[in-house]
């Protein structure tokens, strides 16, 4: 079967929608079971813009515009140029793959290999525009031929015209096809990279975080405890978006566990409802001992001003439910037993029809104990990789 999500005719946003769909279908803990994935991205957008789910390390934003701007390029266009260019991150994949490199966390096609239906420019495409990498948003090999006239205005446009950045660092000798450098940065290309980013995302917290020019050690699990929330209203908005859902997505847990149970799918000793309600008691007590005084003066008001400003496609019916949770969880009164919310997010998880799982036994029987429970981090994962690639380039390189 062919891929669905190889080189898409279609807008980038588009391209990156798709392949964050299969993302999230691949991660039983990141599964969208109450349809808030867009607001949830569209908090990744304001805090992080440019990045995906999918994104593994920052040299590929050097990586990809030299795969397409080696000798054997110089001089095709059109449908030529993709297939040279995708044939070389192949043979990039290949020479990092039988590399002697140690480091070879976050390769892209380290099982698949050079069959890899995803390759490197269709993973950053959506950055590599947002930061300027490339300058043309049209598919590669769009812009024709150059033209060979002399006539002054032609230069000119021939000069400003550009498929990439012009100030693209150069590829080392021999790549891709002799290539066992990696994915450490030189100083030069992390600066560059360094400089694209902050250049291009001014005033957000991922700018701040390179400006900042500090590691992000694993103890920082999470976007909040990297940066001052009174920096970034947005950061605090998203901080609450996650503690307060995370309790929705224990609660529908809860309900496909006791519909799990009522329907003899359980192992003999397993009691995954008694496991869901302890796990939602602790998560409520938890939140108002930490987060009760913001979560009582929390603006929703305000919180959807900013996320529609991200996402003006945000359905209704989300916010609809969103603004429930939040007033549900303004009371002190147990979760596990509040019909009201319990009813919430049960017709919340009905309304996918024959797909829901407390209709469709053949949905609940898949059920993987498990589903969407971890809480929200924006792509925080990926994007503290990113970051610590380009300030190790920045403090390593030149050592």
């Amino acid at each position: 079967m062919p891929s669905l999500i190889a080189w898409l005719d279609s807008t980038p946003e588009e391209q990156k929608a798709a392949r964050e769909l299969v993302a999230m279908f691949s991660d039983k803990e990141s599964r969208d079971e109450l349809g808030i994935g867009p607001i949830r991205d569209a908090f990744s957008d304001l805090l992080f813009p440019g990045t995906s789910v999918l994104q593994t390390r920052a040299r590929y934003y050097l990586f990809v515009p030299w795969c397409y701007r080696t000798p054997d390029t110089a001089r095709l266009t059109g449908s030529a140029l993709r297939d040279r260019g995708r044939g070389n991150e192949r043979a990039l994949i290949k020479a990092m793959r039988s590399s002697g490199v140690t480091d070879k966390a976050g390769l892209i096609g380290a099982r698949a290999g050079v069959n890899v239906r995803n390759l490197p420019s269709d993973v950053y495409w959506n950055g590599m525009v947002r930061y300027g990498v490339r300058e043309h948003r049209g598919g590669i090999g769009s812009l024709g031929p150059l033209s060979g006239s002399s006539d002054g205005a032609t230069e000119l446009a021939v000069r400003t015209l550009s498929e990439w950045n012009r100030t693209v660092p150069p590829a080392p000798p021999g790549f891709p096809a002799q290539f066992d450098e990696g994915f450490a940065l030189t100083r030069e290309e992390a600066a560059w990279l360094k400089d694209r980013i902050v250049t291009t995302t001014e005033g957000t917290l991922l700018a701040y975080l390179l400006e900042r020019d500090e590691l992000l050690v694993d103890d920082v699990t999470a976007p909040w405890l990297a940066a001052p929330e009174s920096q970034f209203e947005e950061l605090h908005h998203a901080r609450l978006f996650s503690a307060v859902m995370q309790g929705a997505a224990l609660l529908y847990n809860l309900l496909i566990a006791e519909r799990y149970a009522a329907a003899g799918l359980e192992k003999e000793g397993e009691d995954q409802a008694g496991d869901y309600s302890d796990r939602l008691a602790e998560w409520h007590e938890h939140l108002l001992d930490t987060t009760g005084a913001d979560l009582a003066s929390w603006d929703l008001d305000r919180m959807w001003e900013i996320t529609k400003r991200s996402n003006p496609n945000i359905q209704r019916r989300a916010e609809q439910f969103v603004n429930e949770w939040v007033t549900g969880l303004r009371s002190a009164d147990a979760i596990a037993n509040r019909s009201d919310l319990r009813t919430l997010v049960g017709e919340r998880e009905r309304r996918k029809g024959a797909q829901s799982r407390l209709k469709n036994e053949k949905m609940l029987a898949a059920w993987s104990g498990a589903s969407g429970t971890r809480p929200l981090t924006y792509r925080w994962g990926s994007v503290r990789v990113i970051l610590n690639d380009i300030i190790r380039g920045l403090d390593d390189a030149g050592a």
